[in-house]
């Protein structure tokens, strides 16, 4: 097949994100089988126009703020080029809806998933509400579309948005499980809990600084790693140091993937507090590594996370949920002991191999329709 991805962004984006891996790793994978694959996403400063990433082709042809707009017109011209068997959209923030604008090719969606009212904490008012308003065209524009999403939370949310449950295809997000792996000769570093990832608002690192201050009040001196950089960063910052937290936090910035493993290896608990997510791949490379999660009972995360078997879920968004929750694993260590073991063995069954081989066979079968 000759395939062509449409995503805002590639890897190599100062902003790549877990939609970005999830290009990579499974397209490549396509690549390796024989495939053809080109990759359309936007310019970033400092970046080429064309690159190859392990096999893929990328064309950075559009721009940051009018990609959704300028791709109907850029894939026209690619589509004159060469003859595609299928166009992939990548729906992150803003659709393209390229199967309205090219009835007669061959179309298929990925969904990772949707934002709802939480793009009010990501972004301005003004482009918070046309990305609010945009996801609720997202029926009408992909209504007979195969679609494909990483989790139950996310299909659920686009049936109850009027999909066909018919439409839709759930791949999970996987992860390279022989990268991400326990080490018996990293010692695990009392009370140091870990969070990696975006600083968005929506994300809610801030609620983990308000668990520590309940629980140093309660005797308890946690110690906290804030590995990522985004735009919340400096009003984190400022909240750490609101709650005298300041000698007990610290903000690693951008990460290496050695760096992150490491970090995971020595962690007591991962913790992940976003209040709505795709899936959480995160969670997933914590419990590969043996680290027990603590994970908000959100959209995605519930999907990432088995509750009372990798980890544990609190209360959605309660900081007081929060703060019992890490003190009961902290304080039992038999419990984390287990789920750490639990929590390796599901993390096995996510392959990205097996995902590609997936992903694959519905391209063929239900996209292409072969």
């Amino acid at each position: 097949m000759n395939i062509l991805v449409i995503n805002w962004r590639d890897i190599e984006h100062p902003e790549a994100g877990g939609a970005e891996v999830h290009v990579l790793e499974l397209f490549s994978r396509l690549v390796d089988k024989g495939h053809y694959v080109t990759l359309l996403t936007t310019r970033f400063k400092g970046s080429s126009k064309t690159a190859v990433q392990r096999g893929i082709e990328v064309l950075r042809l559009g721009r940051t703020y009018t990609f959704n707009w300028e791709a109907p017109f850029l894939v026209r011209k690619l589509l004159r080029q060469k003859n595609y068997d299928c166009v992939i959209d990548d729906v992150n923030k803003l659709p393209f809806f390229t199967s309205l604008w090219f009835p007669k090719v061959k179309c298929g969606s990925f969904f990772h998933h949707l934002l709802g009212k939480t793009v009010f904490g990501l972004t301005n008012p003004p482009m918070a509400l046309y990305v609010y308003l945009m996801e609720k065209l997202y029926p009408w524009g992909y209504r007979r579309v195969p679609c494909c999403t990483v989790s139950k939370s996310t299909a659920a949310e686009l049936i109850e948005k009027g999909f066909n449950k018919e439409n839709i295809s759930i791949i999970e997000n996987s992860i390279d499980t022989n990268h991400y792996c326990p080490d018996s000769s990293v010692s695990r570093e009392k009370d140091l809990l870990l969070y990696v990832g975006r600083l968005k608002k929506y994300k809610r690192v801030d609620i983990v600084f308000e668990a520590m201050s309940i629980l140093k009040k309660q005797g308890r001196h946690l110690r906290f790693v804030i590995a990522g950089n985004g735009d919340d960063m400096e009003r984190l910052k400022q909240r750490c140091k609101e709650l005298e937290l300041e000698d007990c936090a610290a903000f690693a910035g951008f990460i290496s993937e050695e760096k992150k493993i490491e970090y995971l290896r020595k962690a007591a608990l991962f913790v992940n507090t976003s209040e709505k997510e795709g899936w959480g791949i995160t969670n997933v490379e914590a419990a590969a590594c043996g680290t027990v999660v603590v994970a908000n009972d959100a959209p995605g995360l519930r999907d990432s996370v088995i509750n009372n078997k990798t980890g544990l879920l609190y209360k959605e968004n309660d900081v007081e949920s929060l703060a019992s929750t890490i003190k009961k694993l902290l304080d039992d260590k038999d419990l984390t002991k287990k789920f750490g073991e639990e929590g390796r063995l599901w993390a096995e069954t996510f392959s990205w191999d097996s995902s590609a081989q997936r992903i694959e066979d519905w391209l063929l079968k239900t996209v292409c329709g072969n």
